[in-house]
C-alpha cells in the first residue's frame, strides 16, 4: 500500500466476541487518503488471535499484527502500539468498542488539515452495552464541547477522551523517560497521554459521538478494567498516575485540585456504600497541598450541587 496518512491502532485482549465489529468499523471508513490498521494483541487466551490472523490474511495491504508472546498490560500494549505507527496521524480503538460513523477518520483529518496549529482532535463517545442500552455521551461538560480542551480544565477534572483522538504522530520510542511515564501504571495510560497532548499543542473536542464505548453493561462475560476492578483499586490507580505525573512534570503543573476533583465522587460513594476508612487511608497518599485543600473543595462542591439542584442547573 501507499505510505499511510493515518495509523489506526487497535488494542485487544480476550475480546473474541467484539473484535470483528471493531475491525469492520475501521475497514468501512470512507476516506480520500490511505490508512493502515495496526492491531496489537496482548497474549490473550481466547480465540481473538485466530480472528486477527484471518483478517490479516484477507487484508494484507492494510492490516499489520503485533501478536505478543507475553502479556504486557494495557498501558504498554497501547503506548508501544502508538510508537509503532507509520502514519503522519495516529488514532486508537479498543477492541471491544467500535466506530459509529463511516466518515470518522475523514472528519478528523479534515479538521487537522484545516487547523495545522492543532495537535489533536477528539470527540464524544456514546456509552452503550451488549444489550443495546445507551447511557448518554461523554464528555458532557459544555466548556469543552465544540471547543478546546485545556490543561487548566483537565486538571480541574474536566476530561476528554484521548482514545477518541486523532493526533499528530509525536511518539518517539527512543524517549525512555516518556515511555516510563506513560506505562508506569499497568492499566491506566490515558491520563498521561491526555496531559502529553495538552502540553504539546491544542486539542479540539467535536460535539459528535463518532464512536461507541462499550461499558460492562448486562453481559457478565464482558471483562474490562472498570467492570472488574474494585472501587478502592481504581482510586489507588488514580492516585498512582497523578503522583507519577507530578514527578514527571517536575512542578510545571499544579495537581492539588486534580486530586480533589478525582476524589470527590469516590469519597461520596464510600460514604454511601461503605469502605470509607480504607478509602481515607488511601487519601493519605495525596501530597499535603491536596490534603489541606480537600475539605474546602468538598464543602464548596457540595454547596454548588445543592444550589444547582434548586436553580435548575444554572449554577456551575
Amino acid at each position: 500500500m501507499n505510505q499511510p496518512l493515518v495509523t489506526v491502532l487497535i488494542t485487544t485482549y480476550n475480546q473474541e466476541r467484539y473484535i470483528g465489529k471493531a475491525i469492520d468499523s475501521v475497514l468501512a471508513q470512507k476516506t480520500d487518503f490511505p490508512f493502515e490498521v495496526y492491531i496489537s494483541e496482548d497474549c490473550g487466551t481466547d480465540g481473538t488471535r485466530a480472528i486477527l490472523q484471518d483478517y490479516a490474511a484477507r487484508f494484507p495491504d492494510i492490516i499489520r499484527l503485533n501478536l505478543r508472546e507475553q502479556n504486557a498490560g494495557i498501558s504498554r500494549n497501547w503506548y508501544e502500539g502508538l510508537c509503532a505507527a507509520k502514519g503522519q496521524y495516529v488514532c486508537t480503538l479498543e477492541g471491544d468498542d467500535w466506530w459509529r460513523d463511516y466518515h470518522k477518520l475523514q472528519k478528523q483529518v479534515d479538521f487537522l488539515r484545516a487547523h495545522p496549529d492543532y495537535l489533536a482532535v477528539s470527540h464524544t463517545l456514546l456509552l452503550t452495552d451488549d444489550a443495546g442500552n445507551t447511557y448518554g455521551t461523554l464528555p458532557d461538560d459544555p466548556r469543552i464541547l465544540g471547543r478546546d480542551a485545556t490543561m487548566e480544565l483537565f486538571l480541574a477534572g474536566v476530561t476528554y477522551s484521548c482514545t477518541a483522538c486523532l493526533v499528530k504522530n509525536i511518539f518517539d520510542p527512543a524517549d525512555r523517560e516518556l515511555y516510563d511515564y506513560v506505562t508506569a501504571n499497568r492499566s491506566i495510560a490515558d491520563f498521561a497521554l491526555c496531559m502529553l497532548y495538552l502540553d504539546k499543542g491544542r486539542v479540539f473536542v467535536m460535539n459528535e459521538a463518532l464512536s461507541a464505548y462499550r461499558v460492562a453493561g448486562t453481559d457478565q462475560n464482558h471483562q474490562n478494567y472498570n467492570g472488574t476492578q474494585s472501587a478502592l483499586k481504581k482510586y489507588a490507580d488514580f492516585l498512582d498516575v497523578v503522583n507519577t505525573s507530578r514527578r514527571y512534570w517536575k512542578g510545571k503543573y499544579p495537581f492539588a485540585k486534580c486530586l480533589c476533583a478525582g476524589s470527590f465522587y469516590p469519597f461520596i460513594d464510600r460514604i454511601k456504600y461503605g469502605e470509607l476508612w480504607p478509602f481515607v487511608r488511601l487519601m493519605g497518599r495525596m501530597p499535603l497541598s491536596a490534603k489541606v485543600l480537600f475539605p474546602f473543595y468538598f464543602t464548596g462542591r457540595c454547596l454548588s450541587l445543592v444550589v444547582r439542584k434548586f436553580t435548575g442547573g444554572k449554577s456551575t
